[in-house]
């Protein structure tokens, strides 16, 4: 009697199966940290303190400290996070996987976009709960639009600033010193004195409109501009830019410093084997690598 074997043929999940999941994943993976808990506990603290020595707490108050934690998220946390996949090799094997390579980045940045524009609604919500901040309908999805784009065009340009940060040690001091100075003139923490020109500066880069646009978002009333244009033209110019970096820089091998090697020790040979090819070799620690021969 003779055996039938059918073939198992097996299923490769669809495109949207495999981007839905890998954006669980990561938003997972992101969420359990402590990073989600200072991107939601410190903005609100900075907001809670900032209220005691004002009378009033203004939608745009509440508009600079959600923009604080969502970037916190989708700059810092992401980039460093980025980094250290990279040097460690995690990105290097999710390469060598079957997932397409722009299903991977897209859900990290979607987790990232996701779980950031959690942290900018906690503190918006903090503000409505504490400081009777009113949000109708309409100015809480004009924030959300604008805290989608905003952590949107953040995590992009910094998938594209990890392409010049060799190691996990340069990472977290490289997106610091990017951060809190475009932060400090964007007047995030309130505003400063400071030359025309740095405030037109500040304009064009992506914390200065993003808070705008959420400050204009929550105070929307009926008859005013529910999201200024100009704004969602910069964030967006930000995403496109980032990406389009990211594509052309982005590095998956871990950066691997080039070092030369030691010279090898002459071997000395006994006169009965001088014309001998045959050489013996010594005893190398385990995981060491055997130098190539020509």
């Amino acid at each position: 009697m003779t055996d039938t074997m059918l073939p198992t043929q097996s299923r490769i999940p669809s495109i949207g199966r495999l981007l839905a999941d890998q954006i669980g994943y990561q938003a997972r993976l992101l969420a359990s940290g402590r990073a989600i808990t200072i991107g939601i506990g410190f903005p609100i603290i900075l907001l809670i303190a900032s209220h005691q020595s004002h009378t009033h707490t203004t939608d745009a108050d509440v508009a600079q400290y959600a923009v604080f934690g969502l970037t916190l998220t989708a700059w810092n946390t992401y980039g460093v996070r980025l980094v250290a996949s990279r040097e460690a090799g995690i990105l290097k094997r999710w390469w060598a996987t079957p997932l397409p390579r722009w299903c991977y980045f897209l859900g990290r940045i979607l987790a990232t976009v996701a779980v950031a524009t959690v942290a900018g609604a906690a503190t918006v919500a903090a503000g409505v709960l504490l400081y009777n901040t009113h949000l109708t309908v309409s100015g809480a999805l004009g924030a959300l639009i604008a805290f989608v784009l905003g952590s949107f065009a953040w995590a992009a340009t910094a998938t594209a600033l990890t392409a010049v940060i060799p190691t996990i040690e340069a990472a977290a001091p490289t997106f610091l010193v990017t951060y809190f100075p475009v932060i400090i003139i964007s007047g995030v923490f309130g505003a400063i004195s400071e030359p025309h020109w740095l405030a037109t500066i500040a304009s064009y880069l992506p914390a200065k409109p993003l808070s705008h646009a959420v400050g204009i978002a929550l105070g929307h009333t009926s008859g005013h501009t529910w999201l200024p244009a100009r704004d969602l033209v910069v964030l967006a110019a930000w995403a496109i830019a980032g990406i389009a970096i990211a594509v052309v820089t982005f590095r998956w091998e871990p950066h691997r410093p080039a070092q030369r090697r030691s010279a090898r020790p002459s071997r000395q040979t006994s006169p009965t084997h001088a014309g001998s090819t045959a050489a013996t070799t010594t005893p190398m620690p385990f995981g060491a690598t055997t130098p190539s021969h020509a």
